[in-house]
């Protein structure tokens, strides 16, 4: 947790900072509509933190201004921006969490 509020606090002092979608997340905003592939280049302006739930989310403006609000996992920095190692790090270990099985008690009960 400390380390999530470190990387955001560097973030901030960094803003804007391109980033490129995952391909994942180009298929989402190209269902609704906006003309987004991994080449496209998008601005983190803002980046908050959103809980365990959510983790590192930010804010994005994309090529036609048009601003959406989406998790940084699902983001590509350059691997020359001086955070790059940081946050590929912070993604691979926040997809390790929330892809971990829930315990036991947890589960939902099938029917």
């Amino acid at each position: 947790m400390e380390r999530t509020k470190e990387l955001l606090k560097e973030m901030k002092q960094y803003l804007p900072i391109p980033a490129y979608a995952s391909p994942e997340l180009c298929k989402l905003l190209q269902k609704q509509g906006k003309n987004v592939d991994t080449r496209t280049e998008l601005k983190i302006t803002k980046v908050f933190d959103s809980g365990e739930m959510g983790g590192i989310v930010c804010s994005i403006i994309e090529e036609n201004r048009e601003v959406f609000v989406v998790s940084l996992t699902h983001l590509k920095i350059e691997p020359d921006h001086p955070l790059s190692g940081r946050i590929r790090e912070y993604q691979r270990d926040r997809i390790k969490r929330i892809s971990k099985p829930k315990p036991k008690g947890m589960r939902k009960k099938s029917k």
